[in-house]
This record gives structure tokens, sequence and C-alpha cells, in this order.
């Protein structure tokens, strides 16, 4: 595994106003993550473990502290800039999927490489047709998203995310829409397609289980990082993936 850090986070905040006054929704923050780690961030809702992944990926901007991104400072970017440096180098997959519901399952894994630029329609029409019969659905390909199942859809997401060849994804409870059965049928894919392109994962779950098959754990409580075990052998986690 490469040992050369893809995130480095160091005194990260995060506070928004609202009309009771300033909240601190996440407070000095610090966390190395390496590349080709998988990373599970845990903890309650509300426990700022959603807006942490908003932040590491360059979704969000922090009030104070700084964030690397593949060796890049986000600390005052601007949005282009941050969408820029995403653009071919991370993917997502979300809870909800966020589809474009007008465009087939084909259209919405190539979209990325439309929106890259640097690749013909046929070209990317070409890998997204692979990726989609590696993730089952070869079939599904002229479907849109209201005729398929939330699994498939969820699968369609994967194989989105995965399409441009991303050197981290990024997943947020990817398996909170979906029932236990399905949810770890998407969750073995992930990981398989994981381990076969080398990205590094990061992801949000309440999923004790999606947690333990993770390298490391982050655990945020009330906005700050805990101490916290590696859930599956209890030993200290000081660096997501050393």
């Amino acid at each position: 595994m490469n040992s050369d850090p893809v995130i480095e986070v160091r005194g990260l905040c995060k506070r928004v106003t609202d009309a009771t006054g300033e909240l601190t929704i996440l407070d000095g923050i610090d966390l190395t993550v390496r590349a080709g780690s998988s990373v599970a961030i845990v903890g309650a809702s509300g426990s700022g473990k959603s807006t942490l992944l908003g932040l590491l990926a360059g979704l969000d901007s922090a009030s104070a502290g700084s964030v690397r991104l593949l060796g890049r400072e986000l600390t005052g970017m601007a949005e282009d800039e941050r969408a820029a440096l995403r653009n071919g180098s991370v993917g997502f997959v979300f809870q909800s999927f966020q589809l474009m519901p007008h465009l087939t399952a084909l259209e919405n894994v190539a979209l990325p490489l439309e929106l890259q630029g640097g690749m013909s329609t046929r070209e990317a029409f070409a890998r997204s047709r692979a990726l989609l019969e590696r993730v089952g659905l070869g079939q599904r390909t002229g479907h849109y998203p209201k005729l398929l199942s939330g699994g498939e859809q969820q699968r369609v997401a994967l194989a989105r995310a995965f399409v441009s060849r991303p050197s981290v994804l990024f997943a947020d409870e990817p398996t909170g829409s979906l029932d236990a059965a399905t949810g770890h049928a998407v969750i073995d894919l992930m990981f398989e397609m994981n381990r076969a392109t080398g990205a590094t994962l990061v992801l949000v779950t309440h999923d004790v289980d999606l947690a333990r098959r993770c390298d490391a754990t982050v655990t945020i409580e009330a906005g700050r990082r805990v101490a916290h075990g590696d859930v599956r052998d209890s030993g200290k986690v000081e660096e997501a993936g050393r």
C-alpha cells in the first residue's frame, strides 16, 4: 500500500449561525488518511460525521483549520477550483443515489466522463456499459431510475462513482436506503470494486458490520474526534490507514 497521505486534516472546525446564535458542528479535528486505505467515520446522528465528509471532499468550506486533498490545500479555494480538483479524481456514493431522473442508467454512469471531457461519447458509453455489466445491470442500461429498484439504483450509482477511476471514493450512508440483504450485496460490490481499482475509501456509516470491514474507524462525538479502537481487533487507530 502506498503510504502517502491523500487526506490531511489539521485543527478543522465548522461553525454555522442560526437564529439562536453560533453553532459549532466540528471542533479541532485532526486526521490523516493514507492512499489505498479504507476508513469508516462513525458516530451518533447529529455528531457531525456527514459534515466532516463534505469538508474532506471539498463540498463545503471550513470555518477554521486546514484540509489537504490529494496534495492540494482546500482552504481558501473557490468552489470552481474545488470542483476542478474533484473532477476525475473523486467519486461519490450517496444514500439517496442522486441519479438524474431524465437520464438512462447508461447516461447516468457516463455523465462524469462527459463532464470531464477528453473522451468521445462512444468511448464514454463503452466504459460505462462495461461497468454496468460488472455490477450486474448489463440488461438495464436503457432503463430510467424510476424503473429500477433501490438496489439497482445504488449499483448504478456505484458504477457512476468508479467510471472516472477516482483516487478517492467518498460514501455517505451508502446502505441507508436499502434493506439489509440488498445493502450487504451493494457493500460487497463496493469493496470488490474498490480493491480492484486501489482507490482510497472514506465512508460515513451507522452500520457496525460495515465499519468492521474497513482498515480503520474514526469516531465523532459532538463534533470532536475521540479515541476509538479498531472495530476488528481493538487496536488504537491513530492514523487512518497507518
